[in-house]
């Protein structure tokens, strides 16, 4: 960790920030106080960042959890099934230019195999980023969120927190969240027709795209700081467990 007056304390009037959903906690219940799953399991959670109605940030799923926890550094099975696994990646972050009356919203789901229910978010002008552990909170569904925020791609985060009490709580998401929910569920249904009744077979597949990726994964590690080179690694070799 950094100490404040080095590397990432510089804040100017059109900084760009480093940024990723660091925790999350939700209520046992949804608004209506009925179950998350119907097998009583905790929510499968899922944030989405949004900035000048562009999607900057998907996180992989922190499954059956009230308290979520992510790392900057993650791989998901559909960039591998894909073939998209790469540096930029493996980065779970956001870059962020702070601008005047500029906002960017963050959006926390429960992820399904074919859908994603809305659990609630905040808005956040640009210009009350700082580097550092920032936290919201409220009493809502979506009772806190912490993001960690730097300067620079290191994942270095200074040793400070701080609150924006200007955030606003949405209750709804937005339109780019909406649309692009909405996108996921269709992929994701045509997704299971393909499977069909040959799960086993496709499952195999996916396998065998995992072992293919494994070069394109030592890449990203060279190309990659010493401090997430770590992490990478310990990614790959859960992979090959899997």
């Amino acid at each position: 960790m950094k100490e404040p007056e080095q590397g990432n304390s510089t804040k100017t009037k059109n900084s760009i920030y480093t940024l990723w959903i660091a925790e999350a906690e939700v209520e046992p219940t949804k608004n209506d106080a009925s179950k998350w799953d119907v097998d009583g399991t905790a929510p499968d959670l899922s944030a989405m960042i949004v900035w000048k109605d562009q999607v900057i940030l998907n996180t992989v799923s922190s499954d059956d959890s009230l308290i979520g926890r992510w790392d900057p550094i993650a791989i998901s099975v559909g960039d591998v099934i894909k073939g998209e696994v790469s540096t930029s990646t493996v980065k779970r972050i956001a870059r962020i230019r702070a601008e005047k009356d500029i906002k960017f919203s963050i959006g926390m789901f429960d992820k399904d195999i074919v859908s994603r229910d809305y659990i609630g978010g905040w808005e956040i002008e640009t210009t009350k980023l700082r580097p550092g552990k920032c936290e919201l909170a409220s009493e809502k569904t979506l009772k806190r969120l912490v993001i960690y925020v730097t300067q620079d791609d290191d994942l270095s985060v200074p040793e400070r927190s701080f609150k924006i009490k200007e955030a606003t709580y949405l209750d709804e998401p937005n339109d780019v969240m909406l649309e692009t929910v909405k996108r996921w569920a269709k992929e994701a249904q045509e997704g299971l027709k393909k499977f069909g009744n040959n799960v086993g077979e496709e499952i195999q597949k996916i396998g065998e795209q995992v072992d293919q990726q494994k070069d394109k994964l030592e890449e990203a590690i060279k190309e990659t700081s010493k401090k997430t080179e770590e992490k990478i690694r310990e990614l790959l070799e859960s992979f090959s467990e899997k």
